[in-house]
């Protein structure tokens, strides 16, 4: 059994790594000013990283599962704001168009999607439904002209830079979940479509995330994505690789934190000497660095399997539930062995504690995690 990373991977992950070296130092600037620096965008799109997990016959980079959670490992090191827009790119709205888009759509979005020219959004989330899309209230009604859209959908990331939006709505509420949601490419510029409201977070995105008003929202009949009453499925099996792209998230600021830990615990003095002389600095060092390297491989194991055709979803589960809260852990304790300086605006290890918190809720909360692993295991 070989643990090592493809040397194509490998290639990919060194470069990102050069990558990620160079852009680091602007996040003092984007800490002054609240506006990433455009050449961060810029780099981003010239090295093709928009394009990461679309399919090179449209201009994307091809990489599979494994690929991808590797390389974002990499760029979690940035501050998420440096690399927001690249989220959706790999999560379960592009999904849903690579695997289930007709060919006309593909042509359409792709290739601009690929460049960083055309943003996407992933409306499923409402107000009254989050872990439970099923009691989601949008609804799209068929007419001569299309579909009609009504309803609203909260926190959803791109929300307002996106070009087009997926949207989640019943088309026949008598089929249940499983035959009566319907997935729609609905263009940013459809009257009656808006932005209502941004959400501010304590971390993650800037300036938060969005809240989003349809009111009858005409979309022409080819604006349907996939099947009619098969959105449900769709979000579901994109939400397989959003959760290790989420899992990857937080390794990625895991294994930071613990590197500026480890280099904070060989230099800060204490006592005649530096505190990693300490026993107690040491046990959370041991465990961080145990943590970590459990979540890297469980989740890498993850992504592989995926890779490989074997994509049950208590596997993807598996791996968001352990990086997420090993990540949480480690970035607490980072933050202990810093002392106060780690409790103070422009350490990074202030903004990896606000930062990673989200990736316990976001794509299924643990505790849906922990429900969706047991299900899977008691069929």
């Amino acid at each position: 059994m070989d643990f090592e990373l493809p040397e194509d991977v490998r290639n990919i992950c060194d470069v990102t790594r050069d990558i990620v070296r160079d852009l680091l130092p602007l996040e003092q600037q984007f800490v002054e000013t609240g506006e990433v620096p455009p050449i961060v965008r810029q780099t981003l799109v010239e090295n093709g990283y928009f394009g990461m997990a679309l399919p090179e016959e449209y201009g994307g980079l091809g990489l599979g599962a494994l690929a991808q959670a590797a390389v974002q490992i990499e760029l979690a090191h940035l501050p998420p704001q440096f690399w927001t827009e690249l989220r959706p790119l790999m999560g379960p709205g592009a999904k849903n168009i690579i695997y289930h888009a007709s060919q006309a759509q593909r042509e359409q979005l792709l290739p601009g999607m690929a460049t960083g020219e055309i943003g996407i959004a992933f409306a499923l989330t409402e107000p009254n439904s989050g872990s439970d899309p099923g009691s989601m209230r949008s609804t799209a009604v068929r007419n001569a002209d299309g579909w009609v859209i009504n309803g609203s959908k909260t926190f959803i990331s791109n929300g307002k830079k996106a070009k087009y939006v997926i949207v989640y709505a019943y088309t026949d509420k008598s089929a249940g979940t499983r035959g009566g949601i319907s997935a729609f490419l609905m263009p940013a510029d459809t009257p009656g479509f808006s932005v209502t409201g941004t959400i501010e977070l304590m971390g993650t995105a800037t300036p938060g995330v969005f809240e989003l008003s349809f009111d009858n929202c005409q979309v022409s009949a080819d604006a349907l994505l996939g099947e009619e009453g098969q959105g449900f499925r769709y979000a579901l099996e994109g939400l397989n690789e959003g959760r290790m792209n989420v899992g990857a998230t937080a390794v990625g600021m895991g294994e930071f934190a613990l590197q500026l830990a480890i280099e904070e615990s060989k230099q800060r003095p204490a006592f005649g000497g530096v505190i990693s002389d300490f026993q107690a600095i040491r046990h959370y060092i041991a465990t961080m660095a145990t943590d970590m390297r459990a979540a890297r491989l469980i989740l890498l194991d993850a992504a592989w399997r995926y890779d490989q055709g074997d994509k049950r979803r208590e596997l993807a589960s598996m791996a968001k539930l352990f990086a997420t809260e090993a990540g949480s852990r480690t970035v607490d304790t980072a933050v202990q062995i810093f002392g106060g300086t780690g409790y103070c605006r422009g350490f990074a290890v202030e903004r990896l504690y606000r930062d990673i918190r989200i990736t316990r809720i976001y794509e299924g909360s643990s505790e849906i995690q922990r429900n969706t692993i047991a299900k899977e295991l008691l069929r």
